[in-house]
């Protein structure tokens, strides 16, 4: 069904020997390298089985459907929550290939419905997921000592920026090899189509700029506090990242001892988290979103939020809010991008990615609007927002519709980020730019994939989306310089674990 080239080849040598990270751009066929991979494993073990995991239910689909066309005499099938569980062990039993989310397979482990000794290969896509208490990690320990010959695959565009990370996901993995190719090594270049990237500057409106000012007044004023208390380093930028982490500190410090000093820093800093994502919402997506979210916060039951509310700074930013009814101007340059693209070209499929639903809903109803044919492409909700979610099976005939050209525009969440192959997409946009630059090589690899794509990165002049944006470049010009450091020298092992040289 489908034809190797020459670099998969010698890569699927590699990895068929040895627990091996593969890291290789979006579009360059990372699910052929596990094919071959399998092919060779299940020569040599024909009663094996290839466990083939995915984060989310419509990549697990979509790998089922690629496997299954080229194994046509193997047993393939997927395993989800939905299926009984008496009935997941029969399948598993019966099967030769299994695909599935990792939280799907880890809960059966622990239950005890089935064991991995029998399984001859594990490949974990989106590898970069292998971090933390993510269920890969506890998947990969539990098979690296259950099975008698374990053999993991680690398949990903973008392992992350920093060495520390790139190191846990070869430690969870146990990973004794790194494959890494880019689109400027010799053997990948007669595959690759290119992408042009181009970013869009606008600038915020005054009356944006003036809610900005009093949130971000208040905001100084509560990192300035932290400061003082001395909980946080006395330095001009404090990133969003530092406050997030600075709230597990506190905790555990307060587990230790209770102290008012810490009840205050855990007031100080959620306040500050709440004011920043404000600002964010304000600068980055649209008033409407800042709107709701003041909403949402005044129902809020916490002091923390109430007392945030009282300020007075706070109050005159949510009455000027109310006054404002004018679209972030992203909103009608998204719109121009749009209808520049279908009339160069009526055939197109554009995907335009954005941070929150709420700015999903408002790219929707924009669009439909000005009669394009856009549609939604969300994850599941609980809670209040489970309405706004969409089924798995619902996520999956919303691909397919994309696919067959009902809707032409795709306006999605991270949930599009990862892994899903939709051909001939012609333009990705993204609404904001992320700091992640795993995020934003998923991101960009939604096109290029079978002919010349194009990306473009809309921007707040003086905004957040700047800060993100330069970020996110710096961080992927880190982690190509990392790997091609760990291409020349390998990963050095160990008796337990695996260890990247020290690159520092």
């Amino acid at each position: 069904m489908m034809e190797s080239r020459e670099y998969q080849l010698r890569i699927s040598e590699v990895a068929s020997k040895a627990n091996t990270l593969v890291v290789l751009p979006t579009g360059l066929g990372k699910t052929m390298i596990a094919i071959l991979v399998a092919e060779k494993k299940l020569a040599e073990r024909a009663d094996g089985k290839v466990v083939v995991l995915a984060p989310t239910r419509p990549l697990v689909v979509q790998h089922h459907a690629v496997f299954s066309s080229h194994f046509t005499k193997s047993t393939c099938n997927h395993l989800t929550g939905q299926i009984p569980a008496d009935r997941r062990q029969k399948v598993w039993a019966e099967s030769n290939f299994i695909f599935a989310t990792p939280q799907v397979v880890a809960n059966d482990v622990r239950a005890g419905r089935y064991g991995l000794s029998d399984v001859c290969l594990m490949v974990f896509d989106e590898a970069h997921r292998c971090v933390k208490d993510y269920d890969y990690t506890q998947l990969a320990l539990k098979y690296q000592q259950s099975a008698t010959k374990p053999l993991i695959l680690g398949l990903t565009a973008s392992p992350g920026g920093k060495k520390e990370q790139i190191q846990m996901v070869c430690e969870n993995l146990f990973i004794k090899q790194v494959e890494v190719r880019s689109e400027y090594d010799e053997d990948i270049q007669p595959y690759v189509h290119s992408i042009a990237i181009d970013w869009k500057r606008v600038p915020l409106p005054e009356s944006y700029r003036e809610v900005s000012r009093l949130l971000r007044n208040v905001n100084e004023e509560k990192i300035q506090k932290l400061k003082s208390m001395k909980v946080i380093p006395n330095i001009e930028l404090i990133p969003k990242k530092l406050l997030l982490d600075l709230r597990q500190q506190l905790i555990i410090r307060l587990r230790k001892r209770r102290s008012g000093y810490i009840f205050a820093a855990l007031t100080l800093q959620a306040q500050a988290i709440s004011l920043l994502h404000g600002i964010e919402l304000l600068e980055t997506q649209d008033i409407q979103n800042l709107k709701q979210y003041f909403t949402r916060m005044s129902e809020n039951p916490k002091r923390t939020i109430k007392s945030l509310l009282k300020d007075p700074r706070v109050q005159t930013a949510i009455q000027l809010s109310d006054n404002i009814h004018t679209s972030h101007p992203k909103l009608n340059l998204l719109s121009d991008l749009i209808n520049e693209q279908l009339r160069s070209n009526q055939t197109s499929r554009i995907i335009v990615f954005t941070q929150y639903r709420d700015t999903v809903e408002l790219i929707v109803t924009k669009l439909q609007q000005e009669g394009s044919r856009p549609v939604r492409f969300v994850g599941h909700a609980t809670g209040e927002d489970s309405g706004r979610g969409l089924s798995q099976k619902e996520q999956l005939q919303t691909l397919q519709d994309f696919k067959s050209g009902k809707f032409n525009i795709l306006v999605t969440t991270s949930i599009g980020e990862e892994g899903l192959h939709v051909p001939d997409v012609d333009h990705v946009i993204f609404y904001e730019a992320v700091p992640s630059e795993i995020r934003t090589i998923q991101r960009r690899g939604r096109t290029g994939r079978t002919r010349i794509g194009k990306v473009t990165v809309l921007m707040a002049e003086d905004t957040v989306d700047e800060a993100y944006y330069w970020s996110s470049l710096r961080k992927e010009q880190k982690m190509h310089s990392i790997l091609n450091r760990i291409s020349q020298t390998g990963v050095r092992t160990t008796a337990k674990k695996t260890n990247i040289l020290d690159y520092s």
